[in-house]
């Protein structure tokens, strides 16, 4: 009986033990999951970050490109290697590109506070011979806005975004010229580092004003350089101790947008490189250094405008636009820094050539300051809701002044160096042009998805035009005397670009 009893308690003991263990494996209730919620306080696309009140989107594009006489940035050809017209050039260029952008937005008790991100990597094949293609990633955009503050880099709003409105179409509608940076001033691509304070006026009036990073080519010292067609002369320009400031005026209208700006910016140049008054130490090895004189810091200047205007009694969608510019020592305010020294050569032999500075000085001089003004516009018309054409011209000048020409500082004149040379009974004025006109024309088969094909046709209004000038070597094109004489490109790009969405910036 005892050992009955035994088994039976031995027995009820594993049973409650078996049933504790089974009872400690099962599943303990779950936390409810926390789902992603739409944020509509900033438009369309926003998430909530789970677990926080801060928004977030995700956005992006991703761009195919092939383009024919164009250089490495598929801008037209008329300088560079491009621009010598020889075995050397390479007449297709292709180039894919993709954009990440990141942007979230939070409330405060002072208002919205943003940050913006884009990541970009880029592939280039072409402009450069026997390369291969080359990978380069960059950032872009990198800011953070809030009560009324923008802080880093950013498409600057100094920009008078008329002819070209970005990427993937950003701002009024898609851009007129897809290839726009060698004919007005923009930093839609690139971007640029700087500071800014904004004013919400009302109405669709905003004002601007802010300071960045130096923009622009080379302070060049004609007493030590050469010049190549084609290529920016060597730069002599000093560190930067002042920002650039800028104003602007924008207003967004139901007629369309009006925008205005004016930008300084302080020029600096290295040391002479040669002795002066009260600086007789500064020869041999110690020209170029502390021992020298430095000509005065100057200020550049520019203005621009641009208008559209929305023309719905020519069709539905069209718009025209008119763009303007005038610069002293701050031509990148003006026609952009894409464009370059000026280079095309054609057959005969012939050359269409002038050099791209913001300012020019011998030893012991001042610095004299570049000109450039620059008018441009067209019209977009749409022929379907998925169809549109855009047709375009474009014309810009680069002039030097007085002292600069009659002293022939780029002929060898007043202890300048032969960087060009001419008869010394020709004009030494080595100012020139660039006139453009061309045809875009966009397909949107869904919305988001963009193919568009640019022709355009760009001219070069040489500088000494009929006159001979003697030139080094350059690349496969040979030493000896060229005529100066107006050289034009034609050049075409097939773009594919998809975007998802486009975000507004």
């Amino acid at each position: 009986m005892k050992m009955v009893k035994s088994l039976l308690l031995g027995s009820a003991a594993g049973i409650v033990a078996v049933a504790g263990a089974q009872a400690a494996d099962l599943p303990v209730k779950a936390k409810p999951v926390e789902y992603v919620k739409i944020c509509s306080l900033y438009g369309d696309g926003f998430y909530y970050v789970p677990g926080s009140d801060m928004c977030i989107r995700f956005a992006g594009a991703v761009r195919f490109e092939i383009g024919h006489m164009n250089n490495g940035s598929n801008d037209p050809i008329y300088s560079s290697t491009g621009g010598l017209r020889t075995r050397e050039s390479e007449d297709i260029v292709w180039r894919a590109r993709a954009n990440l952008d990141i942007d979230t937005r939070t409330q405060t008790a002072y208002g919205t506070l943003r940050a913006f991100s884009r990541f970009r990597t880029e592939s280039v094949d072409g402009g450069a011979t026997g390369t291969e293609a080359s990978t380069s990633p960059s950032v872009p955009r990198a800011f953070i806005q809030w009560t009324g503050f923008t802080v880093g880099r950013i498409r600057s709003f100094s920009d008078t975004s008329v002819l070209g409105e970005g990427e993937g179409g950003e701002g009024l509608g898609i851009p007129i010229i897809a290839r726009a940076g060698n004919f007005h001033a923009s930093t839609s691509s690139s971007g640029t580092i700087e500071a800014s304070y904004t004013w919400e006026l009302g109405n669709g009036n905003s004002l601007y004003v802010g300071a960045g990073e130096r923009r622009g080519p080379s302070y060049t010292n004609l007493s030590n350089t050469t010049f190549t067609p084609g290529v920016n002369p060597t730069s002599s320009q000093a560190g930067q101790v002042s920002p650039s400031p800028y104003v602007a005026f924008k207003t967004n209208q139901a007629w369309g947008k009006w925008e205005a700006t004016v930008s300084t910016q302080q020029l600096r140049a290295l040391y002479y490189t040669a002795a002066t008054p009260g600086f007789g130490a500064c020869t041999g090895g110690n020209t170029g250094t502390t021992w020298c004189d430095a000509p005065n810091d100057r200020w550049g200047f520019s203005a621009a405008q641009g208008l559209v205007i929305k023309t719905p009694w020519l069709g539905e969608g069209d718009v025209v636009g008119v763009y303007a510019a005038y610069a002293q020592g701050m031509m990148a305010m003006a026609i952009g820094n894409t464009s370059a020294s000026a280079g095309l050569y054609g057959s005969g032999p012939t050359v269409a050539l002038g050099p791209k500075t913001d300012a020019v000085y011998i030893n012991g001089s001042g610095l004299e300051l570049t000109t450039v003004w620059s008018v441009n516009g067209g019209w977009s018309h749409w022929w379907s809701p998925q169809l549109s054409t855009s047709l375009w011209g474009a014309h810009w000048e680069i002039s030097y002044n007085n002292t600069v020409i009659n002293n022939r500082w780029w002929c060898g004149g007043s202890g300048g160096t032969t960087a060009i040379v001419v008869a010394a009974t020709v004009k030494c004025d080595p100012g020139y042009s660039l006139s453009a006109a061309g045809v875009t024309t966009w397909w949107h088969p869904s919305p988001g998805f963009q193919i568009g094909v640019e022709v355009m046709y760009v001219q070069v209004g040489t500088a000494f035009d009929g006159q001979t000038v003697t030139l080094a070597k350059n690349g496969a094109r040979p030493a000896g005397a060229y005529t100066a004489k107006d050289e034009g490109s034609l050049n075409s790009m097939l773009r594919i670009q998809r975007s998802w969405p486009p975000a507004g910036e």
